[in-house]
């Protein structure tokens, strides 16, 4: 299996400590990552690379999560990449807004090592 056939994510937070633990996790678990730390970095990035997920903070600088989400549903090449939240918010009306937007899933911070990556697995097929 050469690199071209690893999975991409792009994982987009401001948090840069968790950025760097959620790239370690997902390399290690063979994944390709790439990394955002705002919106705008994230939509240009989603376009250049195409990844097979996104994983998105709710807030972030320059627009945040659900500005992002809705631009990456509004565009042709980016449109059907699933998109996953992490939020430090316990929000039942995000958690509904990110459902409406197309979101493939929903994880509060602190959140489950094992149950996040199974649903990385899942939505990317290999679960």
């Amino acid at each position: 299996m050469g690199d071209n056939d690893k999975k991409k994510i792009l994982v987009a937070d401001d948090d840069r400590d968790l950025v760097l633990a959620l790239s370690i996790r997902l390399k290690a678990s063979g994944y390709d990552v790439c990394c955002a730390y705002d919106s705008e970095e994230t939509y240009r990035l989603a376009q250049e690379n195409k990844p097979d997920l996104i994983i998105l903070d709710v807030r972030m600088p320059a627009g945040g999560g659900l500005s992002s989400i809705e631009r990456l549903k509004h565009s042709l090449t980016t449109k059907d990449i699933p998109v996953i939240f992490l939020t430090a918010f316990d929000d039942e009306e995000i958690k509904e807004k990110v459902r409406r937007l197309g979101a493939s899933g929903y994880f509060r911070k602190p959140f489950d090592d094992a149950e996040f990556m199974a649903a990385v697995a899942r939505i990317l097929g290999e679960a």
